[in-house]
């Protein structure tokens, strides 16, 4: 089975550096030349993984991230951009990037990046949650269950846990749940009330599993699954 990729990139040449180093045989590539056109190509096909430079005509590459991750949560996103600064950097990956290289690049790093990360997935997809099973949500009720006992969570915490939930495997920081906590209109929740929510969330869960659901990942956030 082939890789869909999509290159979201409004240089020619960048196009072809790119294309020239992915294997024919393990990927269909699909080029957009500006934003508006990626986001046709967004809505009505589903992409394994993504390239997108930042500053593009019409639509910029960090909208185009935001809309790719509310769509499709398993799309791998890669941004290449000449903005090479930790304010740019910090903000793509809130919005949902899985990698980050600054312009200019290596077309060959380009290349194992995409390979990697596409390996990586498959790895984490493959691996077993044991504890996964027992876990139930009702989305019209905004409830959780374990084991068919509910899980008595307020608003907060109840989007938080859905962010880990509907992620698994994935590493969200403190910044990034507490942004996505503000673009949901939830609150403006800082990182100690992020860890504040973690505390509460697992207490609740301990009373009714022994599973220690929520793992931290020391210096980089929390997921449900270690990875």
């Amino acid at each position: 089975m082939k890789y869909s990729i999509l290159i979201v990139e409004d240089e020619p040449d960048i196009v072809r550096l790119i294309q020239n180093r992915l294997d024919t045989q393990k990927f269909n590539v699909t080029i957009a030349m500006d934003g508006k056109e990626a986001l046709e190509y967004i809505r009505s096909n589903h992409y394994d993984l993504l390239t997108l430079d930042i500053m593009l005509p019409h639509v910029d590459g960090l909208t185009l991230c935001e809309n790719i991750r509310q769509q499709h949560k398993d799309s791998l996103i890669l941004i290449i951009s000449a903005l090479d600064t930790v304010k740019q950097k910090e903000k793509a990956y809130v919005l949902g990037a899985d990698d980050y290289i600054p312009k200019p690049f290596s077309p060959k790093l380009v290349a194992v990046k995409i390979e990697s990360l596409l390996k990586r997935r498959v790895e984490i997809l493959n691996a077993p949650l044991p504890f996964y099973a027992n876990i139930q949500h009702d989305e019209a009720l905004k409830q959780f269950y374990i084991q068919g006992h509910p899980l008595m969570f307020t608003v907060s915490e109840y989007t938080v846990f859905k962010i880990l939930f509907e992620t698994p495997k994935k590493v969200f920081s403190k910044e990034e749940l507490s942004q996505i906590l503000y673009n949901e209109d939830i609150g403006n929740i800082d990182k100690e009330g992020i860890g504040t929510h973690i505390y509460q969330i697992r207490k609740k869960i301990a009373v009714q599993s022994k599973d220690d659901i929520i793992k931290t990942v020391r210096n980089v956030g929390y997921t449900l699954y270690e990875c």
